[in-house]
């Protein structure tokens, strides 16, 4: 995220106009100087702003305008987000995600009402080592600036498909998204993501522009690969602590955003002694002894907090209450309203190895709508889609081992898609 990171009223709206090279504009093929280059194609690039369910921002990047109401940026960006917009100056638009390519880290924005001409694709052919490129991006979300820099190399698998554009000097930090262009003014690639702070500098690397043309037909590949996961849930192959624990003072999970492939840590920490309560987090998590949700007022979590039922996602007993029917409306921080309204089942009991240890556990499944009122999605109004989701619980732990979801839906400015999966770690 975002976060953009990156809702069976309306499902995502057809394809944009998709970028063909065979109808843009012919390339003039003459050598621009770096000040024209930039006025040429600058008009293209957005600083992308990433917000999370509370509308606190979660980061920022490079976003490219290939077509009217068409951008593409680097997926990682996207990661846990609610909201997106492209902004420059005092003009901003809503965005949302349309084709996501996780493998490349290549991901499509629909951006309703965006202005913008369609830009000439370099293809590789011809594509020399040494040749001149400059790269156009808004460092940390600031002004847009220019960088020269030179092709070091193209990157190669061992069965030769190309694998990304390496540059031959280091970008500027907070680059993630940024255009790269060729001497015409063409463009070349967008950079991916920058190594972290602190960390040891890594090669520039550049996802080539060529890939763009490929990108719907990857995305609904995606987008149609996700829908069909199989309702069983894998090992959780890594180190696991604790079992039941009636009053943990860390509970530790991990959230991954399938979507954009991105991971990060979501942890509880007690606040100490309540009563019969238990606090965690500053009170925006808290349980009953043994792992009753009494009421959580973050999003910590993702979609697992956010969209939460009263209560929570599992009954008190549910290997006794084999079906049920939910219908509220969730509200995180004071900035979204989201309308739920569930089917729940009971599908069975599975065991799943939780590092190395058999845990059993019952498996929940949902299904139903879910309308995004008046949501930071940028659009206004209501924006509903399809929801599904599926819980494992593990009684002898007192809470759930694994979290899925899958949504989508809304129309023009206003559609989404959502993939989460969350995996407990630990409870100490």
């Amino acid at each position: 995220m975002s976060t953009i990171a990156l809702r069976a009223a309306a499902l995502l709206a057809a394809a944009l106009p998709l970028v063909h090279v065979a109808a843009q504009p012919a390339a003039t093929g003459a050598t621009l100087q770096p000040d024209a280059l930039f006025a040429r194609v600058s008009p293209n690039v957005w600083v992308l702003q990433t917000t999370d369910a509370q509308g606190q921002p979660l980061g920022t990047g490079t976003a490219v305008a290939t077509s009217r109401g068409t951008a593409v940026t680097s997926c990682h960006l996207l990661a846990q987000a609610q909201s997106v917009s492209l902004r420059r100056d005092n003009v901003s638009y809503g965005a949302s995600l349309e084709w996501p390519d996780v493998e490349r880290g290549l991901c499509q924005l629909r951006v309703a009402n965006l202005p913008a001409e369609a830009l000439v694709m370099r293809e590789l052919d011809g594509l020399a080592v040494g040749s001149t490129l400059y790269v156009i991006g808004a460092p940390r979300g600031r002004e847009l600036t220019l960088g020269t820099n030179l092709l070091a190399g193209i990157r190669r698998t061992a069965e030769g498909a190309v694998e990304s554009l390496q540059l031959a000097a280091p970008a500027e930090a907070g680059l993630d998204g940024a255009a790269v262009f060729d001497a015409q003014g063409r463009l070349a690639g967008l950079l991916g993501a920058s190594a972290a702070a602190g960390a040891t500098p890594t090669p520039t690397l550049a996802m080539p522009a060529a890939w763009l043309a490929q990108l719907p037909e990857r995305g609904r590949s995606a987008l149609a690969g996700l829908a069909a996961a199989p309702a069983t849930a894998p090992a959780l192959n890594r180190p696991f602590a604790g079992a039941r624990v009636l009053r943990p003072s860390v509970i530790e999970y991990e959230l991954q955003d399938r979507l954009t492939g991105a991971r990060r840590k979501v942890v509880y920490r007690s606040d100490g002694p309540s009563g019969d309560l238990l606090s965690f987090n500053g009170g925006s998590w808290i349980e009953k002894p043994g792992g009753e949700v009494v009421s959580v007022t973050s999003s910590a979590a993702g979609e697992f907090d956010l969209v939460m039922p009263p209560g929570g996602w599992v009954p008190r007993n549910p290997a006794q209450q084999l079906s049920w029917y939910t219908k509220y409306t969730a509200s995180r921080g004071g900035a979204a309203r989201i309308g739920m309204e569930l089917n729940a089942a009971v599908k069975g009991h599975a065991r799943l190895s939780v590092g190395g240890r058999e845990i059993d556990t019952v498996r929940i499944e949902y299904e139903g709508y879910t309308d995004r009122i008046a949501s930071t999605l940028g659009s206004g109004g209501s924006q509903a889609g399809r929801y599904r989701a599926e819980v494992w619980y593990a009684p002898e732990l007192g809470r759930p081992v694994r979290f899925e979801m899958m949504t989508r839906g809304g129309t023009s400015g206003g559609a989404f898609v959502i993939s989460e999966t969350l995996e407990l770690v630990s409870i100490r």
